[in-house]
């Protein structure tokens, strides 16, 4: 489902050579290097490498949440790198909405409360702000769970209420960090399917920055990004862990089997000891480098 960009097509989001550097002289650390990368208007992208491969940093550069060291961040045909510090929180309030590895829900508000306080930020308060949280929860099938506060919400429900929150006020754009790294492999599905579902019904384009290689089957456009760089796949010095299908780097696990002559690089102990379990149920959905 790869998008072509041509005349007709809107480019939402336009990096030109981003380039972040931590730290100075020898101790230098290029998180991203020189990427360029066109989205367009509508377009949901993934964005796949190994942890430490500057997803992250990537990510919170495109939502203005760091300035980028070099190049430039195109947002609709606005600079946002040119912005003055002091214009960035308007900025990210009304063209993003982020939703984190961890859904950051204030502990001492209930479901509604959470989305509501989005748009209170933003401008909007009142029965009318208060009315909207409730239609995005609806929409998201959390009607039974609006007056819930977080320890009342399981991990699922507690990321769709995020997610709602990065709707609030209503921004074209969706930028998303591991949304799910905590949840179980059926609840990250389904988090997944409604992500989609309302970045397609409501136009929106999204980023979605992840090592989980499931996340793949959801988004027009699979990137792979290494040491910085954005590559056309991954090296082989990466391959898949084939219970959970998460990237695994080859040289920096020591959890490694060989079965019927292969081997088989797992991110955890408990991956490998599942496999192990039944070998030949795993064999087959392995994604080779």
């Amino acid at each position: 489902m790869t998008a072509q960009l041509d005349k007709m097509d809107h480019v939402a989001i336009d990096l030109q050579h981003l380039s972040k550097v931590y730290g100075s002289g020898h101790v230098a650390v290029k998180a991203i290097d020189d990427v360029s990368l066109h989205v367009l208007e509508g377009e949901i992208v993934a964005v796949m490498g190994p942890s430490g491969s500057g997803k992250t940093t990537l990510l919170q550069v495109i939502g203005a949440l760091l300035k980028p060291t070099s190049g430039d961040v195109i947002v609709n045909g606005t600079s946002i790198s040119a912005c003055p510090e002091g214009s960035l929180c308007q900025v990210r309030l009304q063209t993003f909405g982020f939703i984190f590895q961890t859904p950051n829900l204030l502990s001492a508000l209930t479901a509604v409360q959470n989305v509501e306080l989005a748009m209170n930020l933003a401008g909007a308060k009142g029965e009318k702000a208060r009315q909207k949280a409730r239609q995005l929860l609806e929409e998201l099938n959390l009607e039974m769970r609006l007056g819930h506060r977080p320890a009342n919400l399981s991990g699922g429900e507690q990321q769709r209420v995020a997610i709602a929150r990065a709707l609030a006020n209503d921004p074209p754009i969706l930028l998303a960090d591991e949304p799910t790294a905590n949840l179980d492999s059926k609840t990250g599905q389904g988090v997944m399917e409604l992500l989609r579902k309302i970045a397609k019904d409501k136009g929106k384009t999204a980023v979605i920055v992840s090592h989980d290689l499931r996340i793949r089957y959801f988004a027009d456009r699979v990137l792979w990004l290494e040491d910085g760089r954005l590559r056309p796949r991954w090296s082989e010095g990466v391959t898949i862990d084939p219970v959970c299908l998460m990237a695994v780097e080859k040289d920096k696990t020591t959890n490694v089997i060989e079965y019927e002559g292969e081997k088989f690089y797992f991110c955890s102990l408990e991956c490998r000891r599942e496999f192990e379990k039944a070998p030949s149920r795993f064999k087959e959905s392995k994604l080779r480098s």
